[in-house]
This record gives C-alpha cells, structure tokens and sequence, in this order.
C-alpha cells in the first residue's frame, strides 16, 4: 500500500508493508510477476515484472534483469534495472548493468558499472544516507 503524504520523498516512506520476502540464506531461481512489494535479502537469479516496490536489502543479490514500479538496491544487481517512477541506490548499493528510471537517486558510495538513462528532464540526484536499512521497516 503506498502512502498519501506528499512529503514522503523517499520511496521506501511510500510502502507500508513488503509482503513478499525471499530470505537471507535463500535462493531463488525464476521469474518473478506481481503487484505485492518485494524485499530480497538472499538471492535471485531470473528477471521481474512487479507493478510495485522492489527492495533488495544489503545482503540481497540479484542476477538478472529487473523491471518494477520502483527499485531500491542496498545490495547487489548484475542485470539492467527499469524502473517506471524511480530507482534509488543506497550507499552500499551496486548494479554492474544499465539503469532506466524517469527519477534516480544515488546515496554517496552507490555505484553503477553500466549506463544511465532518464527519460525525463530531471537530474540524477545525489544524497549523503543518513538512515539505516534496520530504521526503515523495523524488520532487524
């Protein structure tokens, strides 16, 4: 369920429960579809097609291409990234692929090996990350 506040400026502010989890130790090979939001702290290897939020926490890996309403990557994406509202990498992030969002945020120490495409006006957005992956959903 995404939030209504306005100010919510973050993408992870929007979403109020990831219902789908693929675990830390877990792997997972295929293809994922769906509107209910991810989290991946193991591993993935195939491509998603979700209508909603994709998080791929620090000890998360992802082989493969990613298509999603939103992609927030603490971990590890080998694969391009498409995302249809916004991308945002934290600083432990890294993707070794091409990124497509109409909004990109890269947090200091975020890296990207690939290229960058925004199909609109606006600027990649640069952040220092001031909060951590456990004060974002309570879930560690």
């Amino acid at each position: 369920m995404l939030g209504s506040n306005k100010n919510e400026r973050r993408a992870i502010d929007k979403a109020r429960k990831f219902g789908t989890r693929i675990g830390e130790g877990c792997t997972f090979e295929g293809r994922l579809d769906g509107s209910d939001h991810f989290t991946v702290s193991g591993k993935v290897i195939g491509e998603c097609n979700l209508s909603s939020i994709l998080r791929i926490k620090k000890s998360g890996n992802w082989q493969g291409n990613i298509i999603a309403d939103v992609v927030i990557i603490a971990g590890t994406v080998e694969g391009s990234v498409d995302a249809k509202s916004k991308i945002e990498l934290s600083p432990t992030g890294r993707v070794v692929g091409n990124i497509k969002a109409p909004a990109i945020a890269i947090a200091e120490g975020g890296t990207i090996d690939g290229e960058i495409n925004m199909m609109s006006s606006e600027r990649v957005t640069r952040f220092t990350e001031r909060r951590s992956e456990e004060s974002e959903d309570g879930e560690e």
